[in-house]
């Protein structure tokens, strides 16, 4: 299957590759179809959602292994009855700031992908974390 993108032009996406949101991106809600964007340069660190249901629409994610404090967000919600049993891999939604090193993530509002059935969902953590999260002021140092 083809998608035309705005950041990446047209891409070929096989249909098992298609994540689908049971609980939408906040904001987002008639877009339920993502494919993830990868760049191995990048060490896992960053990634990109892709939208397969609008090709302008791209998401920015970071994975919160990445922070230097620790992050273990709980959630209300029961994460296996939305998306399911399986795997599950975090990540951040990030706002790219003109200045990359001032971009920030949503600590309060993760992205959880169950990688065995392809079903994501963003979640609402139960404590008092920042929507507005300096990365770049707390990575870890290698």
């Amino acid at each position: 299957m083809k998608v035309l993108t705005k950041n990446f032009g047209e891409i070929e996406i096989s249909e098992k590759d298609i994540i689908t949101f049971d609980m939408p991106v906040l904001g987002f809600e008639g877009k339920k179809k993502y494919v993830f964007m990868i760049d191995d340069s990048l060490n896992g660190e960053f990634i990109w959602l892709q939208c397969v249901d609008d090709g302008s629409l791209c998401f920015v994610l970071a994975n919160p292994n990445a922070l230097e404090e620790t992050y273990a967000p709980t959630f209300a919600d029961d994460i296996p009855g939305v998306i399911g049993k399986g795997t599950y891999e975090m990540w951040l939604v990030m706002v790219v700031a003109d200045n990359f090193k001032e971009s920030t993530v949503n600590l309060k509002s993760p992205i959880i992908v169950n990688l065995d059935e392809r079903r994501a969902a963003q979640f609402i953590a139960e404590e008092d974390y920042t929507i507005r999260y300096k990365l770049f002021e707390n990575v870890k140092e290698d």
